[in-house]
Formats: structure tokens, C-alpha cells, sequence
């Protein structure tokens, strides 16, 4: 019985929902060769939300996530790979057409686990302007016959790397472009944000879109096609994850696995996400137990209080200080454990801060 409720994978064509608007608005940026710049808390869904609005678009669409770089010969090498691999037509027919366009890049044939032959780019030796070179030789090519939308994912990783002239590269590069859309897109705002502000390289490169959780109503009308559930539990589910789309998947998932012909509880409801919990628990300890004494102070201080975690009583029952908490806090946001907005401090992870109101 295959669950309707993907949360481990990108949710596509029927198993896709809401988000109508957003996808119009996306796709309207994108016929005019206009630039978007989106960002979103992590696990909303904006990564399967960018490849759905292209799922039937006859544009050629190339999809790139570069979290895993670590220099800027891979996130060249990602370019690359992902074009590539966007191409249609057979292996040959691919790799000739490669051939004819790249300068330097090679061409090379691999196959998958699965046996499944591909085209992956040869860049040994190659710097990272070689490879910029032939990437943009190819968007030129393919953009003289079809419209380009290229959709880089969690792209605020660049600004972790050591050079800081990639955004000016790129910069150059997107300037010579014609019928190609750039979609920027990533889950750190105050990364994303120093990447598009003024004076920097990319500064009014892209229209920001700011990504909120999926519609309550829409949510709805698609579980209850699945499940027998009331629209008031699914509000309760929504409040419970915070709009998170990746955790409410993962409650419905094991729900309809679980109790698909039944009536749905509330009982059912926190049954299911004590099992999810329980099996993060591992973990999530390990990352606790890694925290210093004020480190664990401040993440159950957080986790613990939504609002008035620096009142002055508040602070007094977890046994730490103001200065010593927003010390620790910055700790924690350096390891990307918990995040910062409108000066509030947040635990991006609903399902790790759900856990955290469990400690003692």
C-alpha cells in the first residue's frame, strides 16, 4: 500500500498539493526570464514546489542543490551535472551534443546503482572559470531554441565557502544571459539576504518570495480524500507542526498506514507523534549531549518557552543569565541547530523542538 504522504522525498504530480498560487506567481516569473529569489523556514516544501511548477512545463529545467559544496569547483561541477542531466534524447545523441558545446568539460558515460547509464562531466584539472565557461556555452545553445529555468536550492551555501567573489562571477554570467530564469532558493534568510543586499554582487539580481506554510483548507481537502479525519484535527495537526510541512506528512504518512479505515483521534493524533519523537530521540540526544552546561540551559529554555524566554523569572527557573543565554544561543545558531528572525530566536526543526519540551 503506497502512502500518498511522501515526507523522505519530493512530493510530485498526484501526491502534490496546494500551492496554486505560488506556483502561478513562479511560473509567470519565469516566462518573462525574470529572476525569483525564494526563501522559507526548512522542511515547507519549497524544493518540491519549484520542480512541480516546471513537472509539465515544456522549458528545459534545470534543478541544482548545492548544500553538500565545499569549494566552488563543486558547485561549478553540480551546474554541470544537473544540465546535463536535463538534456533529452539518448546517451549518444547526449554526449554529442556535449561534445560540440564544451570547450574543456568532458563527457563521460556512468552508470547509476540501479544500471541505468548516464552522462556525468569530466572536470579533473579544471578551474572553476573553465567550468563557469562551458556551463553558460551550453544555457547559450539551449536557450537559443527553448526557454532555461535554472533552480539552485539552498543556494545561501555559496556564502559559506572561503571565495568570496562566486556571486560576482555568477553575476557576470546572468548578465549575458537571455531567456534564462534564475530561481534562488534556500532555508537561511540572514545568509540569503547578505547575498542580495545593496552593494553586493547579486543586489537586485532576483524578486524576493517569502514562502509560507501551506493553506489550512488545502491541507484538508487533501487528507480527508485519504483519511477519515475531521478539518478540526487537522487544524489541531497544523498548530501541532507548526505549518511544518515535512513533519505533518510524516504524522499523516503513519497514520494512513496505520489506521487508514478508521476514524481518526485525537488520542491517534499524539499516539503518532510520541512514535516519531521516540524514534528522533537517539538522535537528537547525541546533538544534546554534545552541548555544554548553558548550551543545554539555553536549548531547553527555547525549546521550553515561545515568547518570554528572557523574562526575568523565566531565566531565574532555568538557572542561567540573559548574556549567558544569548552567549549560548549564538553558539547553537553557529552549528545551525536554531535560527534567528525579527530578533527572535527560533528552533527551525518542529519535531526537535517538540523534543525538547519533553526534557526535564
Amino acid at each position: 500500500m503506497k502512502s500518498p504522504f511522501p515526507y523522505e522525498k519530493f512530493a510530485h504530480n498526484e501526491n502534490f498539493y496546494g500551492r496554486t498560487d505560488e506556483i502561478k506567481e513562479i511560473q509567470k516569473y519565469a516566462s518573462h526570464s525574470n529572476n525569483l529569489l525564494i526563501f522559507s523556514k526548512r522542511r515547507l516544501g519549497k524544493s518540491s514546489l519549484i520542480q512541480e511548477s516546471f513537472s509539465q512545463s515544456d522549458y528545459t529545467f534545470i534543478y541544482c542543490d548545492i548544500f553538500d559544496i565545499t569549494s566552488k569547483e563543486d558547485f561549478a561541477n553540480i551546474l554541470l551535472t544537473s544540465a546535463s542531466a536535463a538534456l533529452k534524447g539518448s546517451i549518444q545523441d547526449i554526449a554529442l551534443k556535449l561534445r560540440s558545446i564544451f570547450k574543456r568539460v568532458i563527457p563521460d558515460f556512468s552508470i547509476d546503482s540501479s544500471g541505468v547509464p548516464h552522462i556525468k562531466p569530466s572536470t579533473k584539472a579544471l578551474d572553476f572559470i573553465e567550468m563557469m565557461d562551458d556551463f553558460f556555452s551550453l544555457i547559450e545553445v539551449l536557450s537559443k531554441n527553448n526557454k532555461v529555468v535554472i533552480a539552485i536550492d539552498e543556494f545561501q551555501q555559496i556564502s559559506t565557502l572561503d571565495d568570496t567573489k562566486i556571486d560576482a562571477t555568477f553575476r557576470k554570467y546572468m548578465q549575458k544571459s537571455s531567456n534564462v530564469s534564475f530561481i534562488f532558493s534556500g532555508s537561511k534568510r540572514h545568509l540569503l539576504n547578505g547575498l542580495f543586499e545593496y552593494g553586493a554582487p547579486l543586489y537586485e539580481m532576483a524578486t524576493p518570495m517569502e514562502l509560507k506554510p501551506i493553506a489550512e483548507d488545502d491541507i484538508f481537502k487533501y487528507v480527508s480524500k485519504h483519511l477519515k479525519i475531521s478539518e478540526e484535527l487537522v487544524k489541531n495537526i497544523y498548530i501541532l507542526c507548526d505549518g511544518e510541512t515535512k513533519l505533518m506528512q510524516h504524522l499523516f504518512h503513519i497514520l494512513y498506514i496505520s489506521k487508514s479505515k478508521d476514524e481518526i483521534t485525537l488520542i491517534d493524533i499524539d499516539n503518532t507523534l510520541t512514535e516519531i519523537l521516540l524514534a528522533k530521540s537517539s538522535s537528537y540526544r547525541v546533538i544534546f549531549d554534545s552541548f555544554s552546561q548553558y548550551q543545554k540551559k539555553a536549548f531547553k529554555l527555547l525549546s521550553q518557552n515561545d515568547k518570554n524566554y528572557f523574562h526575568k523569572d523565566v531565566l531565574q527557573n532555568y538557572g542561567i543569565s540573559k548574556g549567558t543565554a544569548n552567549s549560548s544561543f549564538k553558539q547553537l545558531f553557529k552549528r545551525e541547530l536554531i535560527d534567528k528572525e525579527d530578533d527572535k530566536w527560533f528552533i527551525p526543526d518542529r519535531a526537535l523542538e517538540l523534543w525538547g519540551k519533553t526534557l526535564n
